[in-house]
């Protein structure tokens, strides 16, 4: 022995202390289980899964239950769980009650608590009948009229059905002894098959019946008596109880896969029959109380228990090891020689199983982490590798461990390459040892982090963490295996027959063959991370956080083990035994054995509408809607049973006329809402499809018709036509009419152009009167005869401007502010040599004013000016004054104002003539200019002319206002 003598061999209890159960899952973990106490569990056509329980009767649909009751119904508990022919299902309590589910509600078939006398009655469903098996004899209840008949008088204990047989165990009280018989009765004829003749009533009888066998039990003093029945010859006999059966309380006994299964207080009890020998198998869930078992459709065995709910195994086959008896965690693994195993924890503990079994344990010296394993066959060698600067060799011939310092410490994979070499890859560097185990000699590959390898066909594969290289065995000669001549990042690696099979980080699974490298046909779901890869034989184990591939490299066939088959976690790796794959986790491993029946074949259960809603109101499932318009929002609510469903279970629709590919529904989702449809015929298809099934179910279509709405009616259309030619002929009447009036405007607006054009040469023939061009005439000889040639020819000029500015500024009907302004300081100019320049005038204009821009009626300022100058200043003496101011007021509008201080209006209209008491033409054609810009133009002139007074109240002038809009 090692001077590291410490290791501790387990002998005792190692089996007692490790739980073994088939994977399961407790429903009360993934669902709102409502009860805790369950006696019987059944399947119906439909998939549905049905629990009597302490509570009432529960029916589970894979995502939720339905809880059935009646409202006579005496108690909540119901009891032995049966369907008919038609696929009812009926139950019965202990008030002798019996009742059938139809049309999703609980009936009551009979009350016949009369006959029962307050104890559970076994009961049979005939053809025509409910055969009712009381302690007070057999009675048929007549399915149709309720009639009650009795086939049987005695104290009826407990029946079986057997086909067409009834098995009862009856007891008749005959004296002083108490007559227990076992009778077979076919159709009403009796057979007594069995006779115990005790003072004592005979305990927890029970009978039995399955297509090879009938079994009758009861408790003795000494415990469980089994008796087996003849069904050919109807008789019995004693057969020996298994010892493990002797004390237990038996609730139930079925047949399932040629095995009989014992359910008892002490979970469940598995055996074989064979010459009316039971042999043991095993015992399973061994701290319950079973009650019931069901295998459903897609082969999960559902359990029932008297206080604990209800348990699902996915898969018998798959069996976990609890570890929750040990502090330690485990860290590695190792495969042995048949079926024997090794697991290394976090405290430096080497487990050793044979069998499932756990044999022994060693303790490394000090709480090592272990890191990998190594077994090396030929010399019966364990390598130990620490997650430190420290390595063990164990020889496990007599368990001798020996410190090799750090040889193989921190070891990220080994691989055997001859008798006398291995490789050894850690965190930095990979290499080779010869003798690795006596006087080792070692050279570096290459220096760099080491992730898997391999050896095969004399080559030797190494991941490294920034490629794939292979060597030669012999030379050691290297050659990197490239993909598009770029560098492999490679996870993992095994091989078969000569094929390395690869799994790289970003390019999938690979395989490596006659030196080509190439995609390896393993049709895989898209973006797996593959955590590990094995080989055995031909077959391939691929570890995924999906579950676990096996693929068949000679049939090409691809099968997975996935939460589905109770396998829930994410397997990072796994040991290959001759029977068994070993897929361990810090506190469990998992046992699945490699038998064809490790693998299900899973199927979809029916796929149906549960409910429709028509704007968010629930209606009655039918094949076909017709609605009107405004009832267009559906929404539509399905379901496929099955355990879990709700997450192993995909659907996929469409609608006609809508969709011409099937629409995904997200998983855990069981309604479509349509929020919506227009007007027209929808028919609504359903598929479902297990995950892991490889067809799909369909639902029936369901159709809607979706009636149009009045305007998209044909008569709505032949109105909206009709409308619409109306429409059409008044809108041309109207285009008529508006031309029309149109041309009577452009009429009205020609004799207006030509009325003002009239009135401005009027008032062009008042401003130039015989009397201003006889002065004007007059001046202009005196300058020539006073021999002033120059001022004859400036005032002539001047003259003769004034006169063309009259004669273009006529033709137009509006001029800038400033030409019109032009225009009458040229025309005072004139005038005032006519006062003999006894006149004194101005001309203001606002310094805002854009005089270049502002429009005003041609000519319209200068009658009101020739006005106060022949009328006010003209008879003044002396002092006479002239002002002109031009300005902008509110409202965006120009002010003109004329104002002289001569002799006033009234003064003035004294002075004239009797023929001249009428205004001046040129002031009345311009009060008409205003008449017709106001009414037939649309433009704002207003004209107010005010008299001035001095201090004196004596007439001071006169003071003309023009306002006018500015445009």
């Amino acid at each position: 022995m090692s001077r590291y003598l410490k290791y501790i061999y387990i002998i005792f209890f190692t089996c007692v202390l490790q739980a073994q159960n088939p994977v399961s899952v407790s429903m009360s973990e993934v669902s709102n289980l409502p009860d805790v106490e369950f006696y019987d569990i059944a399947e119906d056509n439909q998939n549905y899964i049905w629990l009597a329980a302490n509570k009432g009767l529960y029916r589970y649909n894979g995502k939720s239950y339905k809880h059935f009751s009646h409202p006579q119904q005496r108690g909540n508990s119901l009891f032995q769980l049966k369907f008919d022919t038609e696929n009812r299902l009926w139950c019965n309590n202990i008030y002798g009650q019996l009742f059938y589910v139809e049309n999703d509600s609980l009936k009551l078939f009979y009350d016949a608590n009369k006959l029962v006398k307050g104890q559970l009655a076994q009961y049979e469903i005939l053809e025509s009948s409910i055969r009712l098996f009381t302690v007070t004899g057999i009675f048929d209840i007549d399915k149709t009229t309720k009639h009650i008949t009795e086939v049987f008088k005695g104290m009826c204990i407990t029946n079986a059905k057997d086909n067409n047989s009834n098995y009862t165990f009856v007891i008749n009280l005959e004296g002083d002894l108490k007559q227990h018989r076992l009778y077979k009765f076919d159709n009403n004829t009796s057979t007594k098959i069995l006779e115990i003749a005790s003072s004592n009533r005979i305990q927890s009888p029970r009978i039995f019946a399955f297509k090879k066998t009938v079994f009758f039990t009861h408790k003795s003093s000494s415990g469980n008596v089994i008796f087996i029945i003849n069904k050919t010859k109807n008789t019995s006999k004693k057969v020996v109880t298994p010892s493990r059966l002797k004390s237990e309380t038996i609730y139930n006994v079925l047949n399932i896969e040629n095995d009989y299964w014992f359910l008892t207080s002490s979970g469940m009890f598995i055996y074989g029959f064979e010459n009316e020998v039971f042999n043991f198998k095993e015992q399973l869930f061994n701290t319950e109380s079973i009650t019931d078992v069901q295998v459903d459709f897609n082969k999960n065995y559902w359990f029932t228990t008297l206080d604990n709910g209800v348990f699902v195994s996915p898969n018998l086959n798959i069996r976990r090891f609890d570890l929750s008896n040990i502090k330690s965690k485990i860290t590695a693994s190792v495969a042995l020689q048949n079926n024997q195993f090794i697991l290394g924890t976090n405290d430096g503990k080497l487990l050793f199983y044979n069998q499932n079994q756990l044999k022994k344990t060693l303790q490394l010296p000090g709480k090592k982490i272990i890191g990998k394993l190594f077994f090396e066959a030929q010399s019966e060698q364990l390598v130990v590798s620490i997650n430190a600067s420290e390595s063990f060799v164990v020889n496990l011939k007599n368990d001798k461990i020996t410190d090799v310092s750090n040889r193989f410490s921190v070891a990220k994979t080994f691989s055997k390459i001859d008798k006398n070499t291995m490789f050894y890859g850690n965190y930095r560097q990979g290499i080779v040892y010869k003798n690795p185990f006596n006087h080792p000699e070692k050279f570096s590959l290459k220096e760099s982090r080491v992730k898997a390898s391999v050896v095969s066909n004399n080559h030797l594969f190494v991941s490294y963490i920034d490629g794939l290289y292979k060597y030669n065995t012999q030379t050691f000669n290297t050659e990197e295996i490239t993909l598009n001549s770029k560098s492999l990042l490679v996870n993992t690696i095994t091989k078969t027959n000569g094929t390395v099979w690869i799994a790289t980080q970003h390019n999938g699974l690979l395989k490596y063959d006659n030196n080509t490298l190439k995609p390896s046909g393993i049709k895989l779901p898209k973006n797996l991370q593959i955590n590990a890869i094995h080989a055995d034989g031909l077959v391939l184990w691929i570890s995924t956080d999906s579950g676990l591939f096996q693929y068949h490299t000679t049939t090409q066939q691809l099968k997975l083990l996935s939460t589905q088959d109770g396998l829930n976690t994410a397997a990072n790796d796994f040991l290959m035994l001759q029977d068994q794959i070993i897929v361990s986790l810090p506190k469990a491993f998992y046992v699945l054995p490699k038998t064809n029946g490790l693998f299900k074949t899973f199927k979809t259960a029916n796929v149906r509408v549960e409910a429709v809603s028509i704007n968010d109101r629930d209606t009655l499932v039918v094949s076909q809607y017709k609605l009107p318009h405004n009832l267009n929002k559906i929404g539509l609510t399905f379901n496929s049973n099955g355990f879990q469903s709700n997450q192993h279970v995909s659907y996929q629709y469409r609608i006609k006329e809508m969709d011409t590919s099937w629409q995904n529904v997200p998983l855990n989702t069981h309604f479509v809402t349509f929020n919506s449809l227009s007007s027209g015929t929808y028919t609504f298809e359903l598929k479902a499809q297990n995950v892991s099934a490889k067809q799909p179910i369909f639902a029936s279509p369901i159709t809607f018709v979706i009636a149009k709405p009045f305007w998209e009616t044909y008569w709505f259309y032949g109105l909206v036509l009709a409308s619409i030619i109306g429409l059409v002929w008044l809108y041309f009447r109207w285009q008529l009419q508006q031309k029309e009036a149109q041309r009577i405007a452009e009429i009205d607006k020609i004799l207006i152009d030509k009325k003002i054009t009239n009135l401005r040469l009027e008032n062009l023939r008042s401003q130039m009167n015989p009397h201003f061009i006889f002065n004007a005439l007059n001046s202009i000889q005196d300058y020539i005869i006073s021999n002033e040639k120059e001022l004859a020819s400036s005032y002539l000029v001047k003259f003769s401007r004034l006169i063309r500015m009259y004669l273009d500024y006529s033709q137009q009907n509006e001029i800038t502010l400033e030409e019109e302004l032009n225009a009458l300081k040229l025309y005072l100019e004139l005038e005032k040599v006519r006062f003999e320049d006894e006149l004194e005038y101005t001309i203001s204009v606002d310094n805002q004013l854009k005089t270049k821009q502002i429009k005003v009626p041609s000519l319209f300022i200068q009658p009101y000016v020739e006005n106060a100058l022949k009328h006010g200043l003209l008879h003044k003496l002396n002092d006479r004054k002239l002002h002109i101011e031009a300005k902008i007021i509110q409202q965006n509008k120009l002010e003109i104002t004329v104002e002289d201080n001569g002799i006033g209006r009234a003064q003035s209209e004294k002075l004239k003539r009797p023929n001249q008491q009428h205004k001046p033409f040129a002031t009345k054609a311009n009060e008409e200019r205003v008449h017709l810009y106001k009414n037939k133009l649309k433009r704002d002139i207003t004209i107010t002319t005010n008299d001035l007074y001095d201090e004196n109240d004596v007439a001071a002038g006169t003071k003309v206002i023009i306002t006018m809009p500015i445009h």
